[in-house]
């Protein structure tokens, strides 16, 4: 998955460097390097792809296409997966979300973020928010560890006629770590659900 970019990821006074490096074999393109700055989380790198290429890096950086953007995150999920599976065998993330009333509240204030991002809100057109919201919060809670029985349709019917691009996924997880991080989750939980959406990407980007 990961053979097409070089990934080196280092720490330095609580801050991480990913060096993505574009291969001559891979891409016909000038060989390049971008480094990306950012704390030691996946919430922030998310954050921070989501509004590229809008936002500008270090003078002399290119700015990631999307492709490589995805792909450093896959990386760093496949890097944090050991971690992860620790963390919820230890606790639940289910249980660390907050049960299932929370993660209500949660995919509540994503699908209205949604609503308002102007990338994606047409995927919202003819849905009823609430019933959104509550899907999303059964399937979260499933998967999670609750007791909850999702009965909703699988991801790919249910999202192929969005016709969504991996831009469009990249925008709707910075709502999604906006909405988390406004209701105080912890860094490790948001870093989770990241990895969780990161993970399903093929089941709902067809484009």
């Amino acid at each position: 998955m990961f053979e097409s970019l070089a990934y080196r990821c280092h720490r330095n006074s609580g801050s991480v460097s990913i060096r993505i490096t574009r291969h001559r074999h891979r891409y016909p393109l000038t060989e390049e390097t971008t480094m990306l700055k950012t704390n030691l989380s996946f919430a922030v790198l998310i954050s921070m792809l989501a509004v590229l290429p809008a936002a500008s890096l270090a003078a002399d950086d290119a700015t990631p296409t999307i492709a490589e953007q995805m792909n450093a995150l896959e990386a760093m999920c496949e890097a944090s997966s050991t971690a992860r599976s620790a963390r919820h065998v230890e606790t639940p993330l289910y249980e660390r979300l907050g049960g299932y009333d929370r993660i209500l509240e949660l995919t509540t204030e994503i699908v209205r973020l949604h609503g308002v991002n102007d990338s994606i809100k047409r995927t919202l057109d003819h849905v009823d928010p609430a019933n959104l919201a509550k899907l999303v919060a059964d399937f979260v809670a499933a998967g999670t560890g609750g007791e909850v029985k999702y009965e909703g349709r699988d991801l790919p019917s249910s999202h192929a006629h969005l016709k969504l691009t991996d831009a469009d996924f990249l925008s709707a997880g910075g709502d999604v770590v906006t909405a988390m991080q406004s209701m105080k989750y912890g860094q490790a939980e948001i870093d989770e659900i990241v990895c969780i959406l990161v993970s399903l990407k093929d089941q709902v980007v067809f484009e």
